[in-house]
């Protein structure tokens, strides 16, 4: 019998078509001829009805067998073949992950290949935004390094053109400075393949001549980012659509660099894949260019390099993160019996021994960590009690080696009898541990201060937003700010001005409750935000920061710790503002008066 009718004739079990179609991945089967005798509902939904085709002609509009076709290379070898396809359907893109697997008669010999699809289109799109990300942090991190070490200007701006191209993967990056009397913006430093670009280029800022109405001219008035990701969709690039198409220009993005609040030069970089510049990429630029304002301002203020440093730690941090493998393991479960069917993959996963492909549904659940044991069994019973919806649910489980590991769960009924009672649920399930660890330690770094461990002036300002709202007061705030810390990183080293601060943030985290919120605000500034807290327990609180720092200045040799301490106490969220810039300036008048003169001005405000 011709290997088309045993397929046609003796189509796959109902169980497994349940639970191929809880996979969600397409499936197909070619035979000898590369003619597609199967299709699943998925494959159906993707290419249309194409049973009776030639493979390569339906799925890749080809008239030869494709390059690196796994189905070929399951026939001439015999074996289990996989590989990555970019697919093109109605003008869009699709990568897919295709897995061929040969089908033998009782003989051994070939006569079929079973193909499945899966469509790996976002896990693609996501590990190349990663990548992206994971480069403009490198560029960061070096401009930040360069602005450390550089000392003169021009040299600073060249050494930015070359890392935002280098690392950030971009076809130009230039940056210009303005004449304040004509407009006319001047090219000082590029770099990048498409720099001849540069070479009948005529920006300005004046907004009467057509040069400057563009999106760099645009940016320098405005103070802000003006981003085109359809560079020949922008009706503001005309001028300069011929040039960009020749140097294949796509996208673009003008950051203003300022001074004192006024723009006196824009970093304009260039991209060749529109829309390259989503909202994360702008901000990674955006802060490069704050770095770069800082250094053409000297340096003025030591706040700046103090972020600047924390950002280079943050960035070297998150090179670490990963992408979450995409290797499930399938399941499928006899309500009526109890049985739960898995892939060997799957019995991997939750520990079981080698070769052992069935357990229970109750020995499943006693795998579950125990705070995700109600909200298991609550998406269960919901689903075994609704005859539409699937579920798709993250969890703890036991896992073999000791401790839990997190899993991704989906799945639906897939059988159920002519009451409506559910008979059987399939799905599939990933390891996804290491995504919790990633998005754990994000949310780390996203609120903390990588040299002193505190909480970072993001999570401070939240919690000020939070504390309007709050009814926790009276509330009590204290801003403190370390003493001739400039003094020490100039003549001392910067190694030894952090020494100073890690011994300001523990004598401020040692000296106030668990539940303050005690942050690194600034370079060498601190603040605290304790709730339900009167005038008497901030002094009390404050008194033992002075303790402390005495303590420690007895302790250690080097240089003494001083910390100059600002406090004020608000009754109410409407008082909550003003209690924040009366504990600054407090802490502002002990520091000068320090530097006036006076050894211990008392510091209880």
């Amino acid at each position: 019998m011709p290997i088309e009718e045993a397929v046609l004739n003796n189509p796959p079990a109902s169980g497994s078509d349940a639970i191929i179609a809880a996979v969600g991945d397409g499936i197909t089967v070619h035979d000898k001829d590369f003619r597609i005798i199967y299709q699943n509902q998925v494959m159906q939904n993707i290419f249309g009805d194409c049973v009776g085709k030639i493979c390569y002609e339906a799925y890749n509009k080809s008239s030869a067998i494709c390059l690196e076709c796994p189905v070929a290379t399951c026939f001439s070898s015999g074996e289990v073949h996989t590989v990555e396809r970019i697919v093109n359907i109605a003008d869009k893109t699709f990568v897919f992950e295709n897995c061929a697997s040969p089908i033998r008669d009782k003989s051994g010999t070939i006569v079929a290949a079973v193909e499945v699809v899966r469509n790996a289109t976002a896990r693609k799109e996501a590990e190349e935004k990663i990548t992206k990300l994971k480069n403009l942090y490198d560029a960061l991190s070096r401009t930040n390094k360069a602005i450390l070490h550089s000392g003169h200007r021009d040299y600073l701006f060249r050494e930015i053109c070359q890392i935002a191209v280098e690392y950030g993967k971009l076809s130009l990056a230039v940056i210009g400075t303005i004449d304040p009397e004509t407009g006319s913006v001047t090219p000082v430093a590029s770099c990048g393949r498409a720099a001849s670009y540069l070479d009948s280029l005529t920006v300005s800022s004046n907004i009467d001549r057509e040069e400057g109405r563009g999106p760099t001219g645009i940016a320098i008035r405005e103070g802000v980012p003006y981003v085109c990701n359809d560079f020949h969709g922008d009706p503001t690039t005309v001028p300069w659509r011929a040039a960009a198409t020749e140097y294949g220009i796509n996208s673009s993005a003008a950051f203003p660099i300022k001074f004192k609040g006024e723009s006196v030069g824009v970093l304009k970089v260039y991209a060749d894949k529109k829309g390259f510049f989503d909202s994360e990429i702008i901000d990674l630029f955006q802060e490069m260019v704050d770095n770069v304002s800082f250094a053409i301002k000297n340096y003025h203020r030591e706040e700046k390099r103090r972020l600047a440093e924390m950002a280079l730690q943050e960035s070297e941090a998150r090179l670490k993160l990963v992408l979450e493998g995409s290797n499930d393991g399938y399941w499928d479960w006899d309500i009526d019996t109890g049985i739960v069917n898995m892939s060997p993959r799957f019995a991997e996963m939750i520990g079981c021994e080698t070769g052992e492909a069935v357990t229970t549904i109750s020995a499943l659940m006693n795998l579950v960590h125990t705070d995700d044991k109600p909200r298991v069994r609550s998406v269960v019973y919901d689903q075994l009690s609704t005859t539409t919806s699937a579920f798709d649910t993250e969890f703890r489980m036991a896992c073999a080696k000791g401790g839990y590991n997190w899993f991704h769960y989906r799945g639906k009924v897939v059988f159920r009898d002519e009451h409506g009672t559910p008979l059987r649920v399939s799905g599939v399930a990933g390891n996804i541990t290491e995504k919790k660890r990633q998005e754990e330690e994000l949310n780390y770094l996203s609120t903390h201060d990588a040299l002193t461990g505190l909480f970072n002036r993001a999570y401070f300002d939240a919690e000020i937003v939070r504390m309007a709202n709050s009814r926790q007061y009276p509330l009590g705030i204290v801003v403190a700010d370390v003493d001739g810390l400039k003094n020490i990183n100039d003549n001392f080293g910067h190694a030894e001005g952090d020494q100073i601060i890690k011994r300001a943030a523990l004598a401020l985290k040692n000296s106030f409750r668990g539940e303050d919120v005690v942050a690194r605000i600034g370079g060498d500034e601190f603040a605290v935000i304790l709730q339900n807290a009167d005038e008497a327990s901030v002094k009390e609180a404050i008194k033992r920061v002075l303790v402390f720092q005495s303590e420690t200045n007895r302790e250690q040799n080097g240089h003494a710790l001083s910390i100059s301490l600002g406090s004020a106490t608000a009754d109410s969220s409407e008082q909550l503002n003003s209690a924040l810039k009366l504990a600054d300036s407090r802490m502002y008048y002990y520091k000068i008066r320090r530097k006036q003169g006076d050894s211990n001005p008392a510091q209880i405000s």
